[in-house]
This record gives C-alpha cells, sequence and structure tokens, in this order.
C-alpha cells in the first residue's frame, strides 16, 4: 500500500466524476465536473490557487474536456448532448459544434488541431473537423457507449475504448477499424462505475497503454495491437486513469483502490507510489515540471510535486515539445488532418533546474546501475497492507512486479455490433452531393451546400417516373427509401428541440395535400425506414417496428426482437433484419430476418441470417419478381429458395468477376439470371452522384466444385435453372392452393421446363461421351417432358451405348403406363402436389382424344309418348362435376309420370347437358317397343324424317302467306 497523502487538497466541484488537465504552459490547470461547470485555475505551489475563468454553458454535469495542441480552443462535453468551444484562457463562448442524442463520454484533439474525436452513448465517433466545425467522419463500430478516444501522436491513428471492454484501432485516413480487441478491458458501468476504461498513446505514438482485466496494465504494439507486456502487482482494482510523462519514460495510473502508481517503462516495474483518501478519477503530469496533477470523486484537486524520485530522471528531460504557436493555429483547421505537424510547431529546449539535476542523474543511472536499483527499492514508499514505513525502508517488497509476455488472445478480432444502414446508400462527403437511396427504380440524393440542403428524386426511366421537384431539407434527412409510387426519409434526432422526423411523400396522388410528417419522442430515434405499395415503415432505437399507412395512419406496431440493422420493402413485402446476440469470438455478426405480408398481416418467413465468415451485411432486397437476397461485404450475393423448407443459395460471387484487387462491387439489385453493381475503384468504395454510376450486368454462377468433364458452365447452368424451375413450380402451387388463376404460373414452369431440359440434355451428350453412364442415367431421370425423355434416347442409340437406351426405354414405358393409369382414375381438376409433368401430359391427352357417339336412350316405363320425355343418356361425364344418384333422378322421372309434366332437370344435370358434345343427328332412335333397329334403315329413316319436317314447314309457311293476304 502506497504512503498515505499528505498533498493540500482545493476544492473545485460537486461530488461526483471529475476531469483534470494542465495547459502546455504549465502555469494553469483545467478542471469540469458534475455541478456543469468548467474552471481554470492558476496553480503556485506557494500560494492558494485561484479561479481565472469560470465557463457555465452547460445545464447538465460536464463529463470532459480537451485542450488543442496549441493551447488557444477549449472543448467541452456533457450530458446535454452537446459539444461547445471556448477560447483559452479567458474562457469566452465560441459556438456549439454538434449535438448528439445521448450523453457525450469523450473528447479528443488530434496531433495537429485539424479534428476533434467525439463520442459517448450514440453510436459512432463524430470527427469534427475544426476548420468548419463539420462532420467530417462517423466512426461506427463499438456495441455500447464509448468511453474513452485518443488520437496518435503520428495523427495516423485513432484509439478508443468503451463501457464493454473493447477496444478499437481507427485508420483516420479512411475512418476504417483496423483492430478490434473485444473484452480485452474491464467492463464498467458509465452511470455509477468509479473506473473508466481509457487509453492513453505514448509520446512517440509506438505504445498504447490501457487498463487490463486482471487490476492490471496492457501495453500494446501500435501496428499489430499485439500485447508487448503487462504491468501487474501495482493495483488490487481496475485501472481508473492512465497518464504518459512527456518523455515517455513513465507511466502514471490511478485505480479505485486509492492509489496512484508510476511505472518505469523501460525496466518494466513500479518505481513509486501515493495513497489518496477518495477515489481518482482523473490524473495528468505537468508538461514542463516533475508534478503530477489528480482530482477525486468528491471534485477536489491536488498536485504531486516531485512524483518522480530525484535520483531518477526528470520526467521533462530531453523532450522536445509539440506546443504550435497561435499564428499557425488557423493552417492546422484543415479538413484531411494527415499532414501532421510539420511546419505548423516549434520545437524549444525546456532547460531548467529541474532539467540539470536530471542529466546528473542520468549519469549516475548509467554508471551506477545496481546501487540505483537497491536505493529505489528502500526508497519504495508503497509495501504490504500491515508494512510500516520503516519497514519498506528496511527491506525490498515481497512481491515484485510480474511482466507477462504476449498473449494470442489479445490479437483476437472480434467485432461489434453492426450499425444501422440503408441498402442503396453511401456515406455523406461535406460539400458533394450523396445518395440516400439508389435502387433499380431510381436514386434519392442530397446536398449540404451552404447552410441549405435540399433532396432530389430521380428516375432511371424517365419516361414512366413523374418528374419531382427538389424538396428542402429542413431537418436534415440521413435515411431514405424509395419506391414506385411514393419515398420515405427520415432524420435522427439532434438535440431536445429536433427530434427524430419521417415524411412520406407519394409520387402521384388524387389530393393535393397527401405528403405527411411524423415526430417522434425524444427518447425514440428513428435507425431505418421502408416503404412499398400503400405503405411506410420506420424502425427505432426503441426495438419497434412502426407501420403506417399511405395516408398517415399508424396502422401496427410490432416489437423487434433487437436493435435494427437493415430494411426494404416490395410491393406488400417487408424484410427487417436484427441482431439476435452479440457477435461470435470467430469474428461472425448474428443476424436475423423477418419477411412481413402486411396486406394480410402475416409472416412469411424467418430465420438466420448466414454471412460470410467475418463480414458484414451491405444490401438486403428483393428482386424485380419479389425474390428476397442479401449481399455481405465478403462480395457473395445469396437468394432465398424453398427448398428443403427454405434456404439461401449463393448465386454470386465478386471475387469470380473481380478483374484486378482495385475493383469493388457496389450492389444495387439483381433478377432471376443477373446480378446488378456498380464498379468502384479503390480507394474509392461507393459511387458519386456526379458523374452518375455506370450498372453492370453478372451472371449468376453458383460456387461449384469443378467437375471431370469439364462443363462447369453447363452444371452452372443445370443446377441454377432446376432451383429456377423449383421456385416457379412452388409459386404455382401456391396460387393454385389460394383458388388464384395460375394459368400464368403453368406457362412460366412449362417454359422453365423446356429450359431445364435443354441443359440436361447436354449434360447427358457429356456424361455418354465420358464413360459416365450411372451419371446419364441420373441426369435423364430428372427430364420433365416426354419428347426431352424420347431425346435422350436418340442421343444414347446415336452413342452405341445399348444397354443405357435400354434402361431409358423402360423409364419412358413406365412413365406412359403411369399417365395411362392417371387417365382412367378420376382426379380433381387441379391437384397441387402433382407433378407438372403429369399435368401436361394429361391436358395433351384429353386434346388427343376423339369424339364419342352418343345415341338417345329408350322410352322410360311411362304410358307418355317418347316425344315428350326426350331425357339423353350421358355415356362418359366429366369427372370434375359431381351428378345425382341414380334414386334421385328415378323418383324425379315417377313424379314427372304422374303429374303428366315433363321432368325437372337439376343445375348439375344442366351443366352436364351443357358440356356434353352434340349427338350424331343420322344415328337412329330405338324402336317404341324398345326393340333393336338395324343400322342399314336408320339412315335412310332420318332422311325421311328430314324431308318431311321441310315440307311441313314450308306448307305452314304458304298457309300462313294465305291468311295475312285475306286480312
Amino acid at each position: 500500500m502506497g504512503a498515505k497523502s499528505r498533498l493540500q487538497q482545493r476544492d473545485a466541484h460537486a461530488k461526483g466524476r471529475s476531469i483534470i488537465a494542465w495547459d502546455k504552459t504549465g502555469k494553469n490547470l483545467v478542471t469540469a465536473g458534475v455541478d456543469g461547470k468548467v474552471l481554470i485555475h492558476t496553480w503556485d505551489p506557494s500560494v492558494p490557487s485561484a479561479v481565472i475563468a469560470t465557463i457555465k454553458a452547460h445545464n447538465a454535469a460536464v463529463t470532459c474536456a480537451a485542450l488543442s495542441p496549441n493551447g488557444t480552443v477549449l472543448a467541452s462535453g456533457s450530458v446535454d448532448h452537446s459539444v461547445k468551444l471556448f477560447s483559452y484562457p479567458d474562457g469566452k463562448f465560441q459556438s456549439t459544434v454538434t449535438r448528439f442524442t445521448l450523453p457525450i463520454r469523450c473528447l479528443g484533439f488530434s496531433a495537429t488541431g485539424g479534428l476533434l474525436a467525439a463520442a459517448g452513448d450514440d453510436d459512432g465517433i463524430k470527427l469534427i473537423a475544426m476548420a468548419d466545425n463539420s462532420i467530417a467522419r462517423i466512426l461506427r463500430g463499438h456495441g455500447s457507449p464509448v468511453t474513452w478516444v485518443a488520437f496518435d501522436p503520428k495523427n495516423e491513428y485513432l484509439a478508443s475504448a468503451d463501457s464493454d471492454g473493447t477496444v478499437i484501432f481507427w485508420l483516420i485516413s479512411s475512418g476504417k477499424s483496423l483492430h478490434t480487441l473485444t473484452q480485452i478491458a474491464p467492463r464498467i458501468d458509465v452511470e455509477f462505475s468509479e473506473s473508466s476504461n481509457c487509453v492513453a498513446w505514448s509520446p512517440d505514438g509506438n505504445l498504447l497503454a490501457l487498463p487490463g482485466r486482471k487490476s492490471d496494465v496492457l501495453l500494446l504494439d501500435r501496428d499489430t495491437a499485439e500485447e508487448i507486456c503487462s504491468f501487474k502487482g501495482g493495483h488490487t482494482s481496475p485501472v481508473s486513469a492512465l497518464a504518459w510523462s512527456l518523455n515517455g519514460k513513465y507511466l502514471a495510473t490511478a485505480g479505485s483502490d486509492l492509489q496512484v502508481v508510476l511505472w518505469d517503462v523501460e525496466k518494466q516495474q513500479d518505481i513509486d507510489g501515493m495513497l489518496f483518501e477518495t477515489p481518482l478519477c482523473s490524473i495528468a503530469w505537468k508538461p514542463v515540471e516533475n508534478a503530477l496533477a489528480a482530482i477525486n470523486m468528491e471534485g477536489k484537486f491536488s498536485v504531486w510535486e516531485s512524483a518522480v524520485p530525484p535520483h531518477m530522471v526528470s520526467p521533462t528531460i530531453c523532450v522536445k515539445s509539440s506546443l504550435v504557436s497561435a499564428t499557425n493555429f488557423e493552417q492546422l483547421h484543415k479538413f484531411s488532418d494527415d499532414e501532421g505537424s510539420e511546419g505548423h510547431g516549434q520545437s524549444i529546449d525546456l532547460g531548467s533546474q529541474d532539467t540539470a539535476g536530471g542529466n546528473e542523474d542520468n549519469d549516475e543511472s548509467n554508471g551506477e546501475e545496481e546501487e540505483e536499483e537497491e536505493f529505489v527499492s528502500s526508497k519504495r514508499r508503497r509495501g504490504g497492507n500491515s508494512a510500516s514505513l520503516d519497514d519498506v525502508y528496511d527491506k525490498k517488497p515481497a512481491k515484485r512486479p510480474q511482466v507477462e509476455t504476449a498473449r494470442a488472445s489479445f490479437t483476437l478480432k472480434v467485432p461489434a455490433m453492426q450499425g444501422a444502414f440503408h441498402p442503396g446508400s453511401t456515406d455523406k462527403v461535406e460539400g458533394k452531393r450523396w445518395f440516400l437511396a439508389y435502387n433499380l427504380i431510381g436514386s434519392i440524393s442530397s446536398c449540404d451546400k451552404d447552410g441549405s440542403c435540399h433532396v432530389e428524386v430521380e428516375f432511371h426511366d424517365i419516361t414512366k417516373g413523374v418528374r419531382i421537384p427538389a424538396m428542402a431539407d429542413y431537418f436534415g434527412y440521413t435515411m431514405a427509401s424509395l419506391g414506385e409510387k411514393a419515398c420515405v426519409l427520415a432524420s435522427p434526432q439532434n438535440g431536445d428541440k429536433c427530434p427524430s422526423t419521417l415524411t412520406y411523400r407519394p409520387f402521384n396522388s388524387w389530393a393535393s395535400n397527401s405528403e405527411w410528417s411524423m415526430r417522434f419522442p425524444a427518447n425514440e430515434e428513428v435507425k431505418a425506414v421502408a416503404v412499398g405499395n400503400g405503405w411506410a415503415a420506420a424502425a427505432t432505437s426503441s426495438h419497434f417496428l412502426r407501420i403506417y399507412s399511405e395516408g398517415g395512419v399508424q396502422s401496427f406496431i410490432l416489437s423487434l426482437s433487437g436493435p435494427v440493422v437493415s430494411m426494404n420493402g416490395y410491393q406488400h413485402q417487408l424484410v427487417v433484419v436484427t441482431h439476435s446476440s452479440n457477435p461470435l469470438s470467430t469474428d461472425d455478426q448474428a443476424m436475423e430476418f423477418v419477411v412481413l405480408d402486411l396486406q394480410r398481416r402475416r409472416k412469411i418467413m424467418d430465420g438466420r441470417l448466414p454471412l460470410s465468415p467475418g463480414s458484414r451485411l451491405a444490401w438486403i432486397g428483393f428482386s424485380e419478381g419479389g425474390s428476397l437476397g442479401f449481399y455481405d461485404s465478403q462480395g457473395v450475393l445469396r437468394r432465398h429458395f424453398h427448398e428443403f423448407g427454405g434456404c439461401w443459395v449463393p448465386i454470386f460471387r465478386a471475387e469470380k468477376e473481380r478483374k484486378n484487387s482495385s475493383e469493388v462491387f457496389w450492389m444495387v439489385g439483381f433478377d432471376e439470371t443477373q446480378t446488378f453493381a456498380v464498379i468502384c475503384k479503390l480507394p474509392e468504395t461507393q459511387p458519386l452522384v456526379f458523374p452518375r454510376p455506370i450498372l453492370s450486368f453478372f451472371k449468376h454462377s453458383l460456387p461449384l466444385v469443378n467437375a471431370d468433364l469439364g462443363g462447369d458452365d453447363l452444371e452452372n447452368d443445370y443446377l441454377r435453372h432446376s432451383l429456377l424451375l423449383s421456385e416457379a413450380r412452388a409459386k404455382a402451387d401456391r396460387a393454385a392452393a389460394e383458388g388464384l388463376d395460375a394459368d400464368h404460373e403453368d406457362d412460366n414452369v412449362l417454359q422453365k421446363e423446356i429450359e431445364h431440359d435443354k441443359y440436361v440434355l447436354r449434360l447427358v451428350a457429356a456424361a455418354c461421351k465420358g464413360d459416365k453412364l450411372v451419371r446419364a442415367m441420373e441426369l435423364a431421370a430428372s427430364l420433365r417432358l416426354r419428347k426431352s425423355l424420347e431425346g435422350a434416347i436418340k442421343v444414347v442409340n446415336a452413342m452405341r451405348l445399348p444397354s443405357l437406351a435400354d434402361r431409358l426405354n423402360v423409364m419412358l414405358e413406365q412413365r406412359n403406363m403411369q399417365k395411362s393409369l392417371e387417365d382412367d382414375v378420376s382426379e380433381p381438376v387441379r391437384a397441387p402436389d402433382s407433378s407438372i409433368w403429369e399435368r401436361t401430359q394429361r391436358v395433351e391427352a384429353l386434346e388427343k382424344e376423339p369424339v364419342q357417339r352418343v345415341e338417345a336412350p329408350g322410352p322410360p316405363p311411362s304410358v307418355l309418348p317418347v316425344a315428350q320425355h326426350p331425357k339423353p343418356v350421358i355415356q362418359k361425364e366429366s369427372p370434375a362435376i359431381p351428378r345425382e344418384p341414380p334414386q334421385a333422378q328415378a323418383h324425379q322421372q315417377d313424379r314427372a309420370t304422374l303429374s303428366n309434366q315433363p321432368a325437372k332437370v337439376s343445375h348439375d344435370q344442366a351443366l352436364i347437358s351443357a358440356q356434353r358434345k352434340a349427338s350424331n343427328p343420322f344415328a337412329k332412335s330405338p324402336a317404341p317397343n324398345g326393340g333393336a333397329s338395324t343400322s342399314k334403315s336408320s339412315v335412310l329413316d332420318s332422311l325421311k324424317l328430314l324431308q318431311g319436317d321441310k315440307k311441313k314447314k314450308e306448307t305452314d309457311g304458304e298457309k300462313g302467306n294465305k291468311r295475312s293476304r285475306k286480312s
């Protein structure tokens, strides 16, 4: 335990977490606390400190503060969701550079002061360009509140830590994450925990220090993020604050165990310590002297003078300051912030009495290393819990610092949860147009220039789409979805006075004021939107899925199972992708999807989303025919098929189509046979609005293993058409089961069967040529049409393979026999379970069936003449129409006979009579006595009857004419 602190403590803020920092001169201290104040103190050990400036610009607790490298700008972040800038040292308010929707936890300036990083409980780290106070980039990758950010002194990397213990290395130039280390730091509670996950770069930028999970301190390599060493034995509880000395020789750590420990980085051992009465929450080295400032949880601060023992190298020895003159400050405010500090700063020699003493100590330490180590051990003011100061002076400590070697587990790259995104959207670029949405219908673009922002909607086919005038953007839209009949836009929350807004805009409406907007509560923010035929949907940060009608009526509210990742719509279908759990240790995202039918309010399908290993979801949507597919960051497009009860099949790989490594495929959409994408050249990974993106078409190709026949493309086409045929059959069966008109689907199935059999016949020929008879037999069995099977037999006979030809002939005979049996058995007109091949053959057989002769029946057992009861007997009836039982027909005829009235014909009998073919007019009527007549006299009798009827009609006509003349 370190020696108890007798340092003079001075009040600064209310009880709670506070921040402390020195300015570049070392004359003033800056503190910030939960009382919402930022104070600037003068420091002189001989006189009481005085507050020279009090900044009260926040209406809630100030959680972080940072000074620019040149010492002219002070930035502060607060629980009130705002980041404010002040001039230093007078503390005059300059501007509010950005706002968040949740509390801000950390701030940090880049080495040149051109960028300011701000982060907190929101999703993303904002990089603010100090030249114009604009958002240069947003870094997304953390799944929990970000507690610390630190720029690399070489101005290449940004390190960040969150409350779950994840540390990410970011590349500033591109905004990409280089290394993601999960669970490397302790898990903390940002609201109530006394400790904080912090990170600190060494002054040369080669090492990154951070707290470990075992109350230790880890040092990571700059480029590989591998652990170089770990300092153990100094703390008994997690480390809450870190600070490097200006020469990088010493590292100061503070923990919730009330201790401050000084470490010699080169020797990897602790050299001194100090015990405080209250847990510390922030420490800072004085830039020009051997002193360490600290502030505790009670809001009181103190300064540990001569922290490093006098016999050791001073923390300021041989240090070249990176101070930046105020005259060059304006030149540092650039957008890119990639040039470093060369030409913008000045190097000065900080010579002082402390520096001179440090040189002498350095010479002594080089000559008498063993004596120095013994002296340091005896002068340490730390020991066991029960050890007195005398014991510490008399003997060496029993427990020496332990140094561990690098552990491979720290280099495991496990990503955080992927943030929400919109298919077809690009990153925002200041001063340039960027896509809010881009699909096969058109695009929605936005531009924020000179303080004015507007949104434009354009269609690819200008002959079909209506020209939409540009719309002024007063809300700051960042999300959009484009449909055939309408579009929907949404904006995130921007402070308490600017809630998240959803806007629906139809393209053609009979009403003049059909556009509507919805504003969400302050604790709920829109994360993703989608639009379809007559509906709009929004997924929010509260895990709600809100569905609105075309007129703005909120028709339904669903609860999502996790944070939304993306969503898209097609006609009446909506697909939503959410996180099912935290990312796996194998670098895989855990996502699930659900497809909803909003018209019928039912769930069509759901399941897990099978992403490529270590990839992110890059696009999800529907094809022009309504098929669901998604594209990941590894360049694999997968489509959902109904085989095996629903499965995902990879139908496209960008790696196979890429001509060189500099090409990046930006997904737009797909159909049954092609994939549509925009090819970008590195370093660009997304298309620009101008010049307009050029769509490229790529044929679908399944990742098949090379066959021994050399027909990879042929096998690919065969398997692809087999899947398409299966989908067409499933669609036709669903239409038949729902009672819909399936003629179009049947025609589509027949066309797919013809294309399928064409590729099968080619594979049969290739198998026969390669002497693969079993394979040829299997392929022939998959033929759908009878003519295709006959063609396969001809091919086999031409290649003189009698054994295979005999088997195919047997197969053909079995199919013909099965067809004949099915024709004799009465079956429903439409059976969803029957095969398309059988239904097609049944239709062909019915069309080729000859007209059957139907004769008139004999007279019924009645006293009336036959002519008054013309009741024919149907020899063959349609199986689809039921008949009345014979008993009911006989009973009906008996009733008609007794009442001397013609028999009533039922509705079913009338339909049967209408469907019956006309009987032969030359057939002989049966004799009145029921006897059989010869076929020779039937033709003559029929002719005589026809002539007699003709003469009778002529006679009746003449008589009628005579009567009319007489009258």
